[in-house]
């Protein structure tokens, strides 16, 4: 049982502060219905090929794994064939506490408890789940990896941060991508330059996105590595309208030392508010990750996205823990 002031040292901190949630990076055609044009490059952040005609002529096989025979290649622009899309996130939770809540003392718990609120509380990246990347695996649950060599990435060579500062001045996207698209010990990354993570999730699986080729850019001069500057601005615009850890909260499930969680609750917070079942995946039996799904219709870029279930089963116990980072 937590002390009496140790309870009332919680309930004088402030909840309301800044998140990198409250104004989502962008995403017109991300949530909801589509609606006229939303497929078309007018006015859109994405420079492809418009899709209205194919989604209008095909309104339920133009979804992603609906299709009853092969998309032609003159859609190929329109329809991802690897057409379960994720979009994961990593809690890159503090070891130490782990430790603490299961070993420690009560005293070192309270003391532990405390500091991690405070923490959460005027440190956002402490209350954020953090960008692993966006992924297509095939419509059965398995999944592709660096589909082509030639549109591959490589920071040594070509210097990510130049590409997205100096050639495309993306600013604004590279200072996002800096502080939430971070190298964690769970990237499986060699290098520990959050650069190589970005680098590493391009390559395996943007290399894979059919409607990231070259030729469904509607640019006269289409520039080299323009479908991996969107597809980094796609992957935030996603992250940015998931924010896990508010989902959470709604349901009163925080980081904590002080007790474990029913995965089933967990699992029904982030279901109710996805919209289908959502993975969550566990390190030493504490909340690591967690992995959203979609079909799409039409591309990567401007599509629609419609939630669907996990097709991968959690390895996480019946109750766990939700440590602080």
């Amino acid at each position: 049982m937590l002390s009496q002031s140790f309870l009332i040292a919680l309930a004088v901190i402030p909840v309301t502060l800044a998140s990198p949630y409250y104004n989502p990076y962008f995403g017109k055609y991300f949530h909801g219905q589509r609606t006229s044009g939303d497929s078309s490059s007018s006015g859109n952040f994405y420079p492809v090929k418009d899709c209205s005609t194919f989604i209008d002529q095909n309104p339920e096989t133009s979804w992603s794994c609906h299709n009853k025979s092969p998309v032609s290649s003159a859609n190929s622009c329109c329809f991802e064939e690897n057409g379960i899309i994720l979009s994961t996130q990593f809690w890159d939770y503090n070891t130490t506490l782990l430790e603490i809540a299961v070993n420690g003392s009560t005293s070192d718990i309270v003391e532990a408890e405390l500091k991690s609120k405070l923490d959460t509380v005027y440190n956002d990246l402490s209350r954020t789940f953090t960008i692993h990347g966006t992924w297509d695996d095939f419509c059965n649950g398995s999944y592709p990896q660096y589909c082509n060599k030639s549109l591959e990435v490589s920071d040594e060579k070509d210097n990510l941060t130049h590409i997205l500062v100096d050639q495309f001045k993306e600013v604004e996207l590279y200072n996002i991508m800096s502080k939430y698209w971070i190298d964690t010990i769970a990237s499986n990354v060699d290098s520990s330059a959050s650069t190589a993570l970005w680098e590493h999730e391009y390559n395996k699986h943007g290399t894979c996105m059919t409607t990231l080729s070259p030729s469904c850019f509607t640019s006269q001069n289409y520039t080299r590595f323009e479908n991996v500057v969107n597809f980094y601005k796609k992957t935030v615009e996603i992250w940015s309208q998931l924010d896990t850890f508010e989902f959470l909260a709604a349901a009163g499930i925080y980081p904590t030392v002080s007790r474990k969680y029913k995965l089933s609750q967990v699992q029904e917070a982030l279901q109710k508010a996805h919209g289908a079942e959502v993975y969550v995946g566990c390190l030493n039996n504490s909340i690591s990750e967690i992995w959203y799904f979609y079909n799409l219709q039409g591309s990567i870029l401007t599509g629609t996205y419609k939630p669907i279930d996990t097709t991968t089963n959690t390895k996480c116990k019946d109750e766990v823990w939700y440590i602080p980072k």
